[in-house]
């Protein structure tokens, strides 16, 4: 069986990271090509981050500059520790997809049809997330440095701008071939930076979907509990015994996913909030030097650090909301419909409808629109700390 239409984008994303679990025993030579791989990914970005903040800290004099420099090195940081985080967890994660499919193969068409629903939602945020992700990619990497030229110094040398500038030692990066070399590593770097972001973003977003139409089904079969009062015991005891089954299956779904997506969701929230604030101090002070090219780019990076956590926090909410739903959905049946012994059944369904169905980011906080709000507060905070909050609304 090929992979489940929900994660049809994402599958190609983390197969060129190596991060995609493996569905049966691979040879020898799969294993080995696939570690080369995870390594070659490793050594790029690490050939990226560690001149840089060797640069930050031994080059770099001044503070405007390092916060600027640090932007960059900062999604890099993220990634490396979100990349690290899905392959420590790839047993999870293939526990995980072997569910989904067994989901996707045991669905009727009326659930398929939810299923591929919600997954379209998914995709195309994924969409929409990888095209602001890229362009403002390489706008930031190619374009700017080629926009800004070589710089002529004092001494009367050129220096030839790299995407992120970094100290070599005794390398010297502005002679040929170094310079194209060290420019071609920093936009492979950030090529895989973007691919681990949108990767990591899709499979969260589309567990939680997931999930979101999980509830939907279970929604349907308490529907359908009492939707008709003249069934015999027997149906009603097998309704209520496929409604608990069916309660278990996904809490457990929910435990799975946990494991591997809180500290994703805690890197990705992390990361928007120092994004957005350091980005939004590159604005202030690129609008100030008239640098028309700099703020486009900025300004969609900025913006891109408030949609994917907008995204993040409102698929988090879809599933809130789903699981509200079912709570509401288990109080509201029409117990009197039932079979006097098998009503006391319903007990027990709604003990398990009020298990909070959430996901959380580190497992301090929730996943919610609540959480976005809290987020735009804070970093209005930090861009004006002077000010009683009541002004800034």
């Amino acid at each position: 069986m090929g992979q489940p239409y929900s994660l049809k984008l994402v599958y190609p994303l983390l197969k060129i990271l190596g991060a995609w679990p493996k569905s049966s025993p691979s040879s020898v030579l799969s294993t080995i090509l696939k570690c080369c791989l995870i390594s070659i990914c490793y050594l790029i970005q690490l050939m990226v981050l560690i001149p840089g903040i060797l640069y930050i800290f031994l080059k770099e004099a001044n503070l405007g500059g390092k916060i600027k420099m640090f932007v960059p090195h900062m999604n890099g940081i993220t990634q490396v520790s979100k990349y690290t985080i899905l392959l420590r967890q790839i047993k999870e994660f293939n526990i995980i997809l072997k569910e989904v499919k067994r989901d996707y193969s045991l669905a009727t068409d009326k659930n398929m049809w939810i299923f591929t629903t919600r997954a379209y939602i998914g995709h195309k945020m994924m969409i929409a997330i990888a095209i602001a992700m890229y362009s403002s990619g390489v706008g930031y990497r190619m374009i700017l440095p080629f926009l800004k030229g070589r710089i002529l110094l004092p001494d009367n040398t050129t220096v030839r701008l790299l995407p992120c500038p970094g100290y070599y030692m005794f390398l010297n990066e502005q002679v040929t071939p170094n310079y194209e070399i060290i420019f071609t590593i920093q936009v492979l770097g950030g090529f895989l930076n973007y691919t681990t972001l949108c990767g990591t973003t899709g499979i969260t977003t589309m567990l939680c979907l997931h999930m979101c139409s999980l509830l939907e089904i279970l929604i349907n079969k308490m529907n359908d509990l009492t939707c008709q009062s003249d069934e015999c015991e027997t149906i009603v005891r097998k309704k209520l015994a496929d409604i608990v089954e069916y309660q278990m299956k996904i809490i457990d779904f929910l435990n799975h996913v946990e494991q591997l997506t809180s500290y994703l969701y805690f890197c990705e929230i992390l990361e928007y909030v120092c994004g957005a604030c350091v980005i939004g101090y590159c604005l202030i002070t690129e609008w100030e030097n008239s640098n028309a090219a700099a703020l486009i780019v900025y300004f969609i990076l900025e913006f891109l650090c408030i949609f994917c956590t907008l995204t993040i926090c409102y698929i988090g909410q879809l599933l809130i909301d789903e699981s509200d739903k079912v709570r509401q959905i288990s109080v509201t049946l029409d117990w009197y419909r039932l079979p006097v012994n098998e009503a006391r059944g319903l007990i027990l369904v709604i003990i398990m409808s009020n298990y909070p169905i959430k996901v959380t980011a580190g497992k301090i906080v929730d996943i919610s629109l609540i959480t976005f709000t809290d987020v735009c507060i804070y970093k209005r905070k930090i861009k004006f700390p002077n000010y009683p909050l009541h002004t800034l609304f």
